[in-house]
């Protein structure tokens, strides 16, 4: 069994834990993922603001950031982002006309972000084998291929947003190093952590 990296969640940061354990590694910060909300944002006003101090542009420059709430939780904007400048990958929408049998087929991608209720998680296949990387539970869960598809009927079922991993090719899992991230966030799948509860 595989020793993964899988980060637990920490207030309202499920975004930068789902992007960490798409990658099998720490490489997003809170305040990397609040640069590039920012980023969008200035990007989003001066195009509503190019064609002048329209009603429109004054009701979104009223508005609150559409890219990061005061809780910490990102955009998909933010996480494509962020994932296309690390790694080149991009995330696409199972709901496009075009990659709809992606959900009926998900063994045949390498992996996933999951979206509902500002809750993102990810599944990813490792060494031949899903898993589901879900910031909330104590442990990744393996996950059959047989279940997948089964898995991701239900989600959509459930109102969840599935985008599918495009682009390359996901690195390999980070070394366990205390210099990287905490040890706690590698789990030997063999031994799994002890409940937090």
């Amino acid at each position: 069994m595989p020793v993964l990296y899988h980060e637990r969640q920490v207030a309202a940061l499920c975004g930068q834990h789902c992007l960490n354990n798409l990658l099998q590694g720490a490489y997003f910060t809170e305040i990397a993922l609040a640069e590039i909300a920012q980023e969008l944002d200035r990007k989003e006003k001066a195009l509503m603001l190019s064609q002048g101090m329209t009603p429109e542009a004054m009701r979104f420059m009223n508005e609150a950031s559409g890219n990061v709430a005061l809780d910490g939780n990102f955009s998909i904007q933010v996480l494509s982002q962020a994932l296309h400048r690390s790694h080149n990958l991009e995330l696409a929408d199972t709901r496009n006309q075009e990659l709809q049998a992606v959900v009926r087929n998900p063994e045949r991608e390498d992996g996933f972000v999951l979206n509902r209720h500002s809750h993102w998680y990810c599944m990813r296949r490792l060494e031949g084998q899903w898993w589901s990387l879900n910031s909330t539970e104590d442990n990744p869960q393996r996950i059959s291929e047989f279940a997948l598809a089964a898995t991701f009927s239900n989600l959509l079922s459930d109102q969840w947003s599935i985008f599918v991993v495009r682009g390359g090719k996901l690195p390999p899992p980070m070394r366990r190093d205390a210099s990287l991230a905490p040890l706690e966030n590698w789990v030997d799948t063999a031994k799994p952590r002890a409940s937090a509860i």
